[in-house]
């Protein structure tokens, strides 16, 4: 005998309803002081963002310049250790097959980089499902038209970009400011009832 599973968008309603938290997967490109301390930030506040803004965070793939690691099911998250054991080498391809293999959802880039090469993906990761984030300095000296484009392509496939400038040079204030901008986002791209 079969049984006929609920649509996710039923199923989505219906977890909006309990109150469960909705899960975001973050892609993280940049482990440097600004991604490292956004994920320590994430894993501190994990419980606060289940209760108060039903948020489950997680960082499916971290990426370095040159590796990337791809988090297994029913590996413990330990961040770090993952990292230097399980990284290997990777195309952005790879980061868009293992998504789509997963099924992953609520998908949302996070670019903590400062590589002048990763904005010209923003289009392709848009076009793909992923809503951006991003606090990559070298936006800043591109044409103004770049960065309404992407806003403007984000806008029609209902996902978000926020673009951010670091004050200072504090991780800390940075990864805060990155938490913030990416639960705006959650919720532009309709993750969040509110």
């Amino acid at each position: 005998m079969f049984v006929k599973l609920p649509s996710a968008f039923w199923l989505k309603a219906v977890l909006k309803k309990v109150n469960m938290p909705v899960r975001i997967n973050i892609v993280l490109f940049g482990i440097g002081n600004t991604g490292s301390a956004l994920i320590k930030k994430v894993l501190k506040e994990k419980d606060s963002l289940a209760e108060s803004k039903r948020l489950d965070v997680r960082f499916p793939v971290i990426t370095n310049s040159s590796v990337a690691f791809f988090e297994k099911e029913g590996t413990a998250f330990a961040w770090e250790a993952n990292f230097i054991q399980f990284a290997i080498p990777f195309k952005m391809e790879d980061v868009l097959n293992y998504v789509m293999g997963n099924n992953l959802e609520n998908l949302i880039i996070v670019d903590a980089t400062a590589s002048p090469s990763l904005p010209a993906e923003y289009l392709d990761f848009i076009r793909s499902g992923f809503s951006i984030v991003s606090i990559n300095e070298t936006l800043q000296f591109l044409p103004d038209n770049f960065e309404k484009g992407i806003k403007f392509l984000a806008d029609s496939h209902g996902l978000g970009y926020a673009f951010l400038q670091a004050d200072g040079n504090s991780a800390q204030l940075a990864a805060g400011v990155l938490l913030d901008a990416i639960v705006k986002v959650a919720r532009k791209q309709n993750a969040l009832a509110l």
